[in-house]
């Protein structure tokens, strides 16, 4: 006998995904890892759970700006996903990135949902190329009981990270708080750097350098989350700072050369239930910042006539504030239909630049300021962003259910429009699901694609149209049991208007359209009843068309096969091993690009857990990259010749206490 979905969708509604039983239904591509489960796999933090999803593989820039790439969807920007801690959205202004949020220690994560593809849309956020939810042990309901914890781990390259949870709880008020620090001391091979090609001139080439980029890392985080009947407050303060990487010019920097990337938050909540309507009021505040001090360019730098004896030194900041406010409501007194209509409206506008440099004038290295005469950014920088959605979630029959609904856009620059989606999940029984989906949605210019000023790497355009995708998915799930499904879907995007720039062209601008298609294949299981297998394969292809189609080019900088898995063999209560394996296939430069393409790796982890129940602790050993594999991240033509390289093998200890 057929079950009505109806009950697992309000379910899924009230507590997102806490039940295996109910991710299948959504009418969407998700895929749900467990942080105890990432935690006995060594996995250390947000960016290494996000390289075992289908589809995604990791890039970086000169900068470090880490960012996953989802189904090789322009590998060149940031904003293509949406990064939520909670159900607040994290991505900063300034590059709409996350990178500063990968480094989150998967022992503050009690579940992460990856939803593939645009057809999530939360509050009126857009979510391009898809969305990553971030659930921590704030998440309390009836029968998923938060623990206290307190972490403690150490690794190679100096790596040392100590943390707590705390809830408290009296009546109706319970009062969540986790706090982190981290720190290491990484440095990684790299070079030549960007000079030996000239981009700044070919009488600096002779002032290239090799040697190790400074990819050291210092941050903490303190977030609580309140809640009180039916408001709640979300809140968090993460320091992020950095080594310069490899250099806001492209120039190799000095070790003690720094970014700060802060991002806190403030969001203030009401939920409300009045018989057939629910109201959900949101409010909140967001303050991020670019901070920058480096050595820009080294000794005997020269352009214009003036040679720079003791190098350029530079330092950049840019703070960002967002106000942001959405009210929706949902109404389901109509028999099969559960309409939910509202806004969400937002202000970003920059509050504070500084731009200090070398004397330009003479070549002194005392900083001079130009704030005002040569700014690296617009200092009235500013825009607002409305959105109206209205959709319907309409129960046809027990088998077949449809969302279809629109969201509707207008910025300060250039709107996005009217944007539809449909999708139906059809459950012929209760082992075999069917999903189709269509929808379309949209990603903003980020602001250091609109309003960078005044660099030789980089020149904002505020002309930009917004990136459009046209998503067509179909998927069919085969539930084995509770824990066990195999799943596969099928992908087809219209990507218009990507937005590009390279060192022979700095100004960004809509220079590419891609059609991509693929397929996902991903299998959670078990082979004997001790043990946890999970496997996936992506496959992606598809044509770029440079500049109105007048070239065509394949994917750049896209592996085409990635293949992913693990698997936990627990020996007793106690004692489990486990190993992760990751495949990426090679990939191809971008047409401009005459170096050889990048070659697939593949890299290997091992671990050992322990879990004492009766003190409820556990220690957790892993080795990362087993077998040394050489990894590298493409880096962009005309920079670092050999691009950037990763991590070799390298080790982990972990120590969990719960209360």
């Amino acid at each position: 006998m057929v079950d009505s979905i109806s009950n697992d969708m309000k379910h899924f509604d009230e507590v997102a995904t806490i039940t295996k039983q109910n991710e299948h239904y959504q009418p969407y591509i998700i895929s749900v890892f467990h942080g105890e489960e990432l935690e006995k796999l060594g996995v250390s933090n947000l960016k290494e759970a996000l390289e075992l999803v289908p589809g995604v593989d990791m890039t970086t820039d000169n900068l470090n700006n880490q960012t996953p790439i989802f189904r090789g969807s322009n590998s060149s920007a940031y904003g293509q996903s949406k990064l939520f801690i909670d159900g607040v959205s994290v991505n900063n202004v300034f590059s709409d990135g996350y990178s500063e949020y990968l480094f989150f220690p998967i022992e503050m994560i009690k579940r992460i949902e990856v939803v593939r593809g645009p057809g999530s849309k939360t509050d009126g956020v857009n979510a391009y190329a898809g969305s990553i939810n971030v659930i921590t042990y704030a998440e309390d309901f009836k029968g998923f009981e938060s623990n206290d914890k307190l972490v403690f781990k150490h690794g190679s390259y100096d790596y040392y990270m100590g943390g707590f949870m705390k809830t408290y709880k009296k009546d109706d008020l319970k009062v969540f708080i986790n706090f982190f620090y981290q720190e290491d001391n990484k440095k990684l091979p790299a070079g030549p750097d960007g000079l030996s090609q000239g981009v700044l001139g070919t009488e600096n080439i002779a002032l290239s350098q090799s040697g190790d980029a400074p990819l050291w890392l210092e941050s903490y985080s303190l977030g609580i989350n309140l809640q009180y009947k039916d408001f709640s407050i979300k809140a968090r303060a993460l320091q992020h700072k950095q080594g310069s990487a490899y250099g806001i010019n492209l120039a190799l920097p000095q070790e003690s050369d720094r970014i700060k990337a802060p991002n806190h938050y403030l969001e203030l909540g009401y939920k409300k239930e009045m018989g057939d309507y629910k109201a959900d009021i949101k409010a909140g505040i967001k303050y991020d910042a670019f901070d920058s001090y480096s050595k820009l360019l080294p000794d005997g730098f020269e352009t214009d006539g003036i040679v720079f004896n003791e190098g350029v030194y530079g330092e950049h900041f840019a703070a960002q504030r967002t106000l942001y406010q959405s009210s929706y409501l949902k109404y389901s007194g109509i028999k099969k239909h559960t309409i939910t209509a509202g806004y969400r409206f937002k202000k970003e506008e920059t509050i504070d630049m500084r731009s200090k440099l070398s004397n330009r004038e003479s070549g002194d290295v005392e900083l001079v300021d130009y704030s005002e005469t040569f700014a690296f950014f617009d200092a009235d920088a500013k825009r607002n962003i409305f959105t109206f959605s209205l959709q319907d979630e309409f129960l046809f029959n027990n088998a077949f259910s449809f969302i279809y609904g629109f969201n509707y856009e207008e910025t300060s620059y250039k709107d996005a429009g009217f944007e539809p989606r449909i999708s139906m999940v059809y459950q012929k029984d209760r082992e075999n699901i069917f999903k189709a989906m269509y929808s379309r949605s949209h990603r903003n210019a980020s602001w250091q694609e609109m309003f960078t000023m005044n660099n030789l790497a980089r020149v904002g355009n505020t002309d930009l149209e917004p990136e459009i995708v046209d998503a067509f998915e179909v998927a069919y799930i085969k539930k084995f049991s509770s824990d066990s499904h195999f799943q596969a879907n099928l992908f087809y995007l219209l990507n218009k208007d990507q937005i590009y720039n390279s060192s022979t062209n700095p100004e960004y601008e809509n220079a590419m359209d891609t059609d991509i298609y693929g397929f996902e294949l991903e299998y959670k299981g078990s082979i004997l009843p001790v043990d946890q297998l999970y496997l996936n394969y992506s496959y992606v292809d598809g044509k770029s068309y440079i500049n109105n189609k007048d070239r065509s080019e394949s994917l750049p900088n896209v592996s085409q096969h990635l293949a992913k898995g693990y698997y936990i063999y627990n020996l007793n209560s106690a004692l489990s091993l486990s190993t992760t394996l990751k495949y990426v296939g090679s990939k191809e430069r971008i047409f401009i690009d005459t170096r050889e393409k990048l070659e697939a790796y593949s890299t290997i982890d091992a671990s050992l857990s322990y879990r004492n129940q009766k003190y409820d602790y556990m220690l957790t050993a892993s080795v990362k990259n087993l077998c040394d594999t050489k990894v590298v991240f493409p880096s962009a033509p005309n920079t670092y010749i050999d691009d950037y390289e990763q991590e070799r093998r390298n080790f982990l200890i972990a120590f969990t206490k719960k209360f």
